[in-house]
């Protein structure tokens, strides 16, 4: 039972990483990124109540990916560590920072969000491997 509710923890703690990592830019100065808000007002078409569909957005697809992840890993045989998860964090974060910086953010309903920098894409890529370790040495751990 603990083996398959190992990429549930690993995911909500991944995501709860991940998130902090996003937010430091901004509370750096060195950008202003706000996923959550961003991710809910693609729902919602504005700022209203775009915070709380934006983490939930967020949380569900951290549970999901961690378990994508695993499934991945399993299926080619890899090793479940924390370094085959963060490779996946790191393929998957290209993907991301490239869908994010051409597609969402070009046309986003919300048209502060057109103006992105480059540490938004970078800030993407990192998060992703930094969820990808995180999850990875909890279910590695688990398992």
């Amino acid at each position: 039972m603990l083996y398959a509710l190992a990429p549930l923890l690993g995911g909500i703690v991944g995501t709860v990483v991940m998130t902090a990592f996003l937010l430091l830019p901004r509370i750096l100065g060195w950008g202003n990124i706000d996923v959550i808000l961003a991710v809910g007002s693609l729902i919602t078409k504005n700022s209203d109540r775009a915070v709380s569909y934006g983490y939930y957005l967020h949380f569900l697809s951290g549970i999901c990916f961690a378990y994508i992840y695993w499934g991945l890993l399993t299926l080619l045989t890899l090793p479940i560590v924390w370094w085959t998860f963060g490779l996946a964090g790191f393929i998957h974060g290209i993907i991301v920072m490239l869908l994010v910086s051409i597609a969402v953010m070009e046309h986003h309903p919300v048209a502060r969000y057109h103006d992105r920098g480059p540490m938004t894409g970078v800030a993407q890529l990192f998060a992703h491997i930094i969820y990808g370790v995180v999850v990875g040495a909890i279910v590695h751990t688990l398992q």
